[in-house]
């Protein structure tokens, strides 16, 4: 018995996507940092603290499992995604289904612990992700992952809200660069896996153009990004905006080059750089403003 609810737990967060959360987590601890009064009581800012990253990290959880059990067929054609545990029947569509519900629901839950306005956004990320996204625009327009990054900002929102009980425009410029980074990031990937998707019919932007539009879309998607990293910069300072500028040079080194030889190999280096890039924008400015 132990084992097979170990086993389960595997699976579960395997299809959850740790990497995934671990990159909407930094983006909710920079948006809680953001937000942090002059004056805070300790207790009610550690459990709002908790009530956000564990909240936000089960509803997001709760998603991806969810769209794990609504892709399974579009899986079981891609070779990237042919190893999850929905693919090879060890967790079931209704399976999936009802424990991604519950870690929603959960996850929202949690967010109240903090003030409704948390977990109004917890709840908004995992709409937007698995009814917006997964079900109505993946199987259907190239706008999926555009319109789809949106769950993303709802992190550094949930974030935000959870240390000030408000809705900035700060706030909004965190997760607007976040709805920003999202189409150059997976455009990346669609091009360095575009048999998968072609295989598998979905939409994504390298599969219904070609390689050179795809590269262009990409360099032009990254390069509309970065005034909203820098933007940021006014409220954070001048340390934090040299890193940023910097980041941004080699993110746009990168789209560069692939413009110029729009390859699966170009691709894969541009994919493998955006995440780290978004990494060092949120580390930087969570610790410049806790210092």
């Amino acid at each position: 018995m132990s084992i097979n609810i170990s086993r389960k737990l595997v699976d579960y967060i395997k299809l959850s996507k740790p990497r995934v959360i671990s990159l909407l987590d930094l983006a909710a601890i920079a948006g809680f940092v953001l937000g942090l009064p002059k004056v805070v009581n300790i207790t009610s800012i550690i459990i709002s603290f908790l009530a956000v990253l564990i909240g936000g990290s089960l509803a997001a959880g709760g998603g991806m499992i969810i769209n794990g059990g609504l892709e399974i067929e579009r899986d079981s054609k891609m070779k990237r995604t042919s190893w999850r545990p929905t693919v090879k029947g060890e967790v079931g569509k209704r399976e999936a289904y009802m424990v991604g519900a519950i870690f929603i629901v959960a996850g929202t839950l949690l967010g109240f612990l903090a003030n409704p306005l948390t977990a109004l956004f917890i709840a908004l990320g995992s709409f937007i992700y698995v009814v917006i996204y997964s079900i109505w625009l993946k199987p259907r327009t190239w706008w999926n992952i555009v319109i789809g990054g949106f769950a993303g900002s709802a992190s550094a929102w949930a974030g935000f809200a959870a240390s000030s009980d408000t809705f900035t425009l700060l706030s909004f410029l965190l997760g607007f660069l976040i709805f920003m980074w999202t189409p150059g990031h997976f455009w990346s990937l669609a091009l360095r896996f575009r048999d998968d998707y072609k295989n598998a019919e979905i939409p994504m932007l390298p599969v219904l153009k070609d390689e050179k539009t795809s590269a262009k879309a990409i360099a032009v998607s990254n390069a509309l990004m970065i005034p909203f990293a820098l933007l940021i910069g006014l409220y954070v300072g001048l340390i934090y905006t040299i890193v940023a500028l910097l980041a941004s040079v080699m993110l746009l080194y990168t789209s560069f080059k692939l413009y110029r030889n729009p390859t699966a190999e170009e691709a894969w280096e541009s994919f493998k750089l955006s995440s780290p890039y978004l990494a060092i924008i949120l580390i930087t400015l969570i610790v410049i403003k806790l210092i």
